[in-house]
């Protein structure tokens, strides 16, 4: 059964996209999916439009109804994909330097 997942994944830009030209950096996503692999495959086929890759996944969960936002960006992530099936919405890219 298809249910709103949240990832957190550490993915690849290309340096041209940011501002500040990093590369690498975490992002909340929310998409729907019937498990975790399903919700893996749907965003590194999205990101792959971009040249974007996901190096890994820190979390990846479906969305409880009792679930207790901690942000309004979240929230508002959550309730855009509501009502639409195919979304795929990123959060904001916290980038760091790589070593």
């Amino acid at each position: 059964m298809q249910q709103l997942w949240h990832l957190r994944a550490e993915i690849t830009v290309e340096p041209q996209d940011f501002p500040s030209g990093d590369t690498v950096g975490f992002m909340n996503i929310i998409t729907w999916a019937d498990s975790a692999d399903l919700a893996r495959t749907k965003v590194e086929a999205y990101f792959a439009t971009f040249n974007w890759h996901i190096i890994g996944v820190e979390e990846s969960a479906p969305i409880r109804e009792d679930f207790i936002y901690d942000s309004d960006e979240f929230a508002d992530m959550i309730e855009r994909a509501k009502t639409n099936p195919d979304a795929i919405i990123c959060g904001t890219f916290h980038s760091y330097k790589a070593n």
